[in-house]
């Protein structure tokens, strides 16, 4: 380097060191302006955060308010389920059949009457048949003697030893033949008013049954009481079925399987009968007028009050008490049957029925004694909560 460049390069540098410098501070103020932009003074930064909660206000009091809710609604409900409550004893639990079950049953009498018709019968197991219809024309006679019923039942007995050595298949093939004819000759009496021979020789008295326990009605839906005029029959094609499979196993005395009726068919049975009990057809006209010094005394129990006669409303009070205490009888021949009914349950809403709150209450604690949890357990505790009560107000 010469002398002239090594000059020139010493005046240089101090303008360039001045240079830097200026150019440092003017990048520090540029930093600087920058870092106000994005950092607000302290009051600024105050004013924000209250505008953001005011404009919340009190939503920010129920952030997290669902679960909350969800608990104490469940913990309310579980409290009110726990704690029972005093429910008159109204319904009376029913038994409920298999329609799977009872559909199977169905079919398989179609199938035998089916058969019957197609391909016949032995000439032993049609013998059994028309002595089967000569009993019912005798028992369909109002005026038939006792001789003359038991002459027919011992033409039944004297053939069905030889029906039955044909086989039971055969002897149901039998009698699904006649079941299907039954039911054919009941809707038509339904139909027409008109009660067939073949009727009385396949169901007997049945028409006489039917009225006098109400099971005949008017128009489209049976109702009780049903007169002369009446013949809508109360009971659907399974019921009328039952009813004719025992009637005929009477009759020709087997009751062994197959041909005793299955479980579910007596469970549709029973809820038939535990809603229209036999005991209905006591009306008050039936009945017996009481000694006239109990009447006070029972139309008090009974609870009979009203504009009818003292003794008209005895009757009917009767006739109810009569109908409780067929559903206790059938109650229990029921749970005789089916373990799964809730016996003592039923028979507490019968036993409240009839006045008798002390045994309901016992009843019902039975019942929970038995099935502390179970789909009947809350209904029960209102129960007998309300038969405890209403014991102690006959004891006050």
């Amino acid at each position: 380097m010469s002398r002239a460049e090594s000059v020139a390069v010493k005046r240089r540098e101090p303008r360039s060191s001045s240079s830097s410098s200026r150019s440092s501070r003017s990048s520090r103020s540029s930093r600087s302006n920058n870092s106000g932009s994005s950092t607000p003074p302290v009051g600024v930064a105050s004013s924000t955060r209250a505008d953001a909660g005011a404009r919340r206000g009190w939503k920010r009091h129920l952030e997290g308010w669902e679960p909350g809710l969800v608990a104490v609604f469940i913990a309310g409900s579980a409290a009110i389920l726990a704690v029972p409550r005093s429910v008159e004893p109204a319904e009376l639990p029913l038994p409920l059949a298999d329609a799977g079950a009872l559909a199977r049953v169905r079919d398989a009498d179609t199938s035998r009457a089916r058969e019957a018709e197609e391909l016949g019968l032995d000439a032993e197991v049609r013998e059994l048949g028309s002595a089967v219809r000569a009993f019912g024309l005798v028992d369909a006679d109002a005026d038939h003697t006792e001789a003359e019923l038991l002459a027919a039942r011992a033409r039944v007995t004297d053939v069905v030893g030889r029906a039955f050595a044909q086989g039971d298949e055969a002897v149901l093939r039998l009698r699904a033949y006649q079941l299907r004819a039954f039911v054919r000759e009941v809707r038509r009496f339904e139909a027409t008013g008109e009660e067939s021979d073949e009727l009385r020789e396949l169901g007997g008295d049945f028409l006489g049954l039917l009225r006098r326990n109400g099971w005949l009605g008017q128009g489209g839906a049976a109702q009780r009481g049903g007169g002369e005029g009446a013949r809508r029959v109360a009971m659907d094609g399974v019921v009328l079925g039952v009813l004719f499979k025992k009637r005929w196993s009477a009759i020709v005395g087997v009751q062994r399987d197959p041909f005793a009726p299955s479980l579910d068919e007596e469970r549709a049975l029973f809820k038939f009968l535990l809603a229209r009990p036999l005991a209905a057809a006591r009306s008050a006209q039936t009945l017996p007028a009481p000694p006239e010094q109990e009447t006070a005394a029972r139309l008090t129990q009974a609870g009979g009050s009203g504009p009818r006669a003292p003794a008209a409303a005895l009757r009917a009070a009767e006739a109810r008490r009569a109908e409780e205490q067929y559903r206790l009888k059938k109650i229990d021949e029921l749970a005789a049957l089916d373990p799964s009914y809730p016996r003592h349950l039923a028979r507490g809403v019968t036993l409240y029925r009839l006045g008798s709150f002390m045994q309901s209450a016992e009843a019902f604690r039975s019942h929970l004694e038995q099935h502390p949890d179970g789909a009947y357990t809350l209904r029960a505790q209102n129960y007998l909560r309300a038969a405890l009560e209403r014991a102690r107000e006959e004891q006050f």
